[in-house]
C-alpha cells in the first residue's frame, strides 16, 4: 500500500499574495501621514488612517499561513481529506473523475466529480474559500495554488491511489 500523500502550505504561495495589501496599507499609511504633517481634516485623516491598518491586518492575515506547518491536505488509499474544509473523508468509492483547472505548475485548482452531493462538513464549512469549494450540485474544487505541491504531482497521487477515478489533466 502507497505511502500518504500529505500537503502543507506553500510559504511563498502565502507570502507572495500577501505582499499587496502590505503595499496598500503602507501607502495609505504615508498618505495619513502627510495628511496629518499638511494639517488635513482630521476626520479625512482617520478614514485614510484606518484603511491603512485595514489592509495592513489582511497582508498579516493572509501571511500567517506561511508558518502554518500543519498538515492540510491527505491523499491516501480511502481517500482524500481536506483540513481547511470541513476535514471530512471523502472516500475514492465516491469519486467519478478529477481534473485540473489549468494545466501545468500553475494549475489553482483540482475539481473532483462525485458520485453523490459532497457531505455536509464540506458544503457548511465556513473555510471553504480556503479549500474544498462545492461548485454545482456533485463538484468539489480543491484550492491548490497555497499548497505546497504542483497540480500534477496531486494527479499523479489520484492516479496511484484510485486507479478507477477518471484523471483528466
Amino acid at each position: 500500500m502507497p505511502a500518504p500523500l500529505e500537503i502543507r502550505n506553500s510559504p511563498s504561495g502565502k507570502i507572495l499574495p500577501a505582499l499587496g495589501p502590505f503595499l496598500i496599507g503602507g501607502i495609505f499609511g504615508f498618505g495619513a501621514l502627510q495628511g496629518v504633517a499638511a494639517g488635513a481634516d482630521g476626520g479625512h485623516v482617520l478614514w485614510i488612517a484606518l484603511l491603512g491598518a485595514a489592509c495592513l491586518g489582511l497582508g498579516v492575515f493572509i501571511a500567517r499561513g506561511a508558518f502554518d506547518t500543519s498538515v492540510k491536505v491527505v491523499l491516501n488509499s480511502q481517500g482524500f481529506r481536506d483540513a481547511r474544509a470541513g476535514d471530512v473523508l471523502v472516500p475514492w468509492s465516491k469519486v467519478r473523475s478529477a481534473r485540473l483547472a489549468a494545466g501545468g505548475k500553475g494549475a489553482a485548482m483540482l475539481n473532483f466529480e462525485l458520485t453523490e452531493e459532497p457531505p455536509d462538513a464540506i458544503r457548511y464549512s465556513s473555510a471553504n474559500a480556503f479549500g474544498l469549494m462545492p461548485f454545482g450540485r456533485n463538484t468539489v474544487h480543491m484550492e491548490i495554488s497555497s499548497l505546497g505541491v504542483r497540480g500534477e504531482d496531486l494527479v499523479d497521487a489520484v492516479k496511484k491511489f484510485a486507479p478507477h477515478v477518471v484523471v483528466r489533466r
